[in-house]
């Protein structure tokens, strides 16, 4: 899909977008934004403008993509472990904004374990957007939903809901094997069926081989 949101007061945002596009490509390494910027993007509706830039990748292409942006860096990759988060984690500096590049994002709440896959699960499901030609991947809405439910984020989380039940179709498929592919409580799996209205993703679930008792 395309987009064009200069005239909507963020202009900023745009240019830094812009640049990130140009200096990471598509090619070699994937990455996509997510974050308030990606709901953004997607018409997700936000209580605030986007404030800061989130890219996520795996962890074996953090060093590819650092290296594209070391004249932008603030720090050099680490482990990050805060709280309930892990990542091999960068800061950089794109205009007046702040990006963070997050490898191999890792999340925990009680037994529920989600651990994010860019190359070849998110990736594939992501959409793409066009801002003045500057083409970016959209982390996809069902790890926004999950990750969100798990950090309890109920102003983001019913906003992301809502967008799917516009259209379950395109969500569906990858929330189904997000679900299969990670660790999660019942508790959990059924809340996200309820905000979707969709006991079905429940049942399923709960009839497979990754329920965490």
């Amino acid at each position: 899909m395309g987009m064009e949101i200069g005239e909507e007061g963020q202009a900023p945002l745009v240019s830094a977008l812009k640049e990130l596009s140009s200096r990471l490509g598509q090619d070699q390494a994937a990455w996509l934004l997510g974050g308030s910027c990606g709901l953004w993007l997607q018409g997700v509706p936000l209580e605030q403008s986007p404030r800061d830039i989130d890219v996520y990748c795996d962890r074996i292409d953090v060093e590819k993509l650092h290296d594209r942006l070391t004249s932008l860096a603030l720090d050099e990759p680490v482990l990050d472990q805060s709280g309930s988060y892990a990542s091999l984690l960068s800061h950089y500096r794109l205009g007046s904004f702040t990006m963070e590049l997050v490898g191999g994002f890792e999340v925990r709440k009680g037994s529920s374990r989600y651990r994010t896959e860019v190359n070849g699960i998110l990736s594939e499901h992501s959409g793409r957007i066009a801002l003045e030609g500057s083409a970016i991947r959209l982390m996809p809405l069902a790890h926004e939903l999950l990750f969100n439910v798990l950090r309890e984020r109920p102003d983001r989380y019913h906003a992301i809901a809502e967008a799917i039940r516009r259209s379950p179709e395109p969500h569906l498929s990858l929330l189904h094997k997000l679900l299969a592919r990670n660790e999660w409580e019942a508790e959990m799996v059924i809340s996200v069926a309820e905000l979707l209205d969709a006991p079905a993703i429940a049942e399923e679930w709960l009839q497979g081989p990754k329920q965490v008792k």
